[in-house]
């Protein structure tokens, strides 16, 4: 049982509990009143809200892949698209990538404009990412992903394996590499050309164009 005098020390205090509970949750609702309304347009000038979604179904990776596969390509566009907001030249390329069994790459790529993000159909492999290219040169104008450098050394650059379901995000400037096709492998990359600095295709366009 409690003791009484404690009983009675927990009773005599609780009004002032109970007040400072209630003081503190009216300063909350004031402060939350006195939030500022966002005086913005419903619609921002200069942007766009007019712009369809765009779907790529499984089915068109997978024959996209297949004619791929058919004249051993390895990069081949799929899509590009306009992003909208605030600028005409934000655009998104989507693209499918295989590396075949044992393909190794001797240079890290870097990208000045454009970030990318795999995501791995199926497959294994490995990548290094990331560190400083100590033999760094600019390479010619890309048309996947604009303007960049290339290099065949990095120091501090990180060992890293992807795989089936995985997702990659390189940003732009971020030298990466493809090691090794550890087997077949395919994955879909998504360019994302804030400047529209890489003419990948032409907007809109969805059939298989061999390069």
């Amino acid at each position: 049982m409690m003791n009484r005098t404690l009983w009675k020390h927990i009773t005599l205090r609780w009004p002032a509990v109970a007040m400072v509970v209630l003081g503190l949750s009216a300063v909350s609702s004031v402060h939350a009143q006195e939030r500022p309304i966002d005086p913005s347009p419903l619609v921002l000038p200069d942007h766009r809200y007019d712009l369809p979604a765009t779907l790529i179904q499984a089915e068109q990776i997978e024959e996209h892949k297949q004619n791929m596969v058919a004249i051993n390509a390895t990069d081949i566009p799929i899509n590009m698209v306009e992003m909208g907001g605030g600028s005409d030249d934000y655009q998104v390329g989507v693209s499918l990538v295989v590396r075949y069994e044992g393909q190794e790459n001797p240079n890290y790529a870097v990208h000045d404009d454009v970030a990318e993000v795999y995501y791995v159909v199926e497959g294994r492999g490995r990548m290094k990412v990331g560190g400083t290219i100590t033999d760094w040169a600019r390479r010619p104008y890309s048309e996947g992903n604009g303007r960049g450098s290339r290099g065949t050394t990095a120091v501090g650059s990180e060992d890293i394996t992807i795989e089936q379901g995985d997702m990659l995000i390189i940003p732009a400037g971020t030298p990466h590499k493809w090691d090794m096709a550890e087997e077949f492998t395919a994955y879909v990359v998504v360019r994302v050309d804030p400047e529209g600095v890489a003419p990948l295709m032409e907007l809109g366009a969805a059939e298989f164009i061999a390069q």
